[in-house]
């Protein structure tokens, strides 16, 4: 497993129809490569949970869209294989490492990626390391 510590930014907006083009078409406006992204709506809000490569560039697109904070995760690349989310979670669990949120997908280059956070993320790097 490879893990690393990553900022990542948290978008609030108002829930409408069409909020995820608009936020794609910002960051693709301004060359900006999404790497992961969780979005859900509760209540009137949208929220993104989103990672790119270069923060500080999409934290200034995207404060333009709703407001905008910035947050570390760690980001775990590991075999797409049974198993190894269970692998992960046992870790973490051993180190009692409390998780506050986890997600991520699978691509075909036979790789997972999993974006986490949790109450002390030095712990969990340093245990999943």
């Amino acid at each position: 497993m490879n893990a690393k510590k990553k900022k990542e930014i948290i978008l609030t907006t108002d829930n409408k129809i069409g909020k995820l083009e608009e936020v794609s078409a910002a960051l693709k406006a301004a060359d900006i490569n999404l790497t992961s992204i969780c979005a859900y709506s509760m209540e009137e809000k949208a929220i993104f949970y989103i990672t790119v490569c270069g923060s500080e560039k999409a934290t200034q697109v995207l404060s333009g869209i709703g407001s905008v904070e910035t947050k570390e995760v760690i980001v775990v690349e590991m075999p797409n294989e049974v198993g190894q989310l269970q692998s992960l979670a046992a870790k973490l669990k051993d180190a009692s490492v409390d998780l506050t949120y986890i997600y991520g997908t699978t691509s075909g280059d036979g790789i997972a990626r999993v974006v986490l956070s949790s109450s002390d993320n030095d712990k969990a790097l340093e245990v999943i390391a």
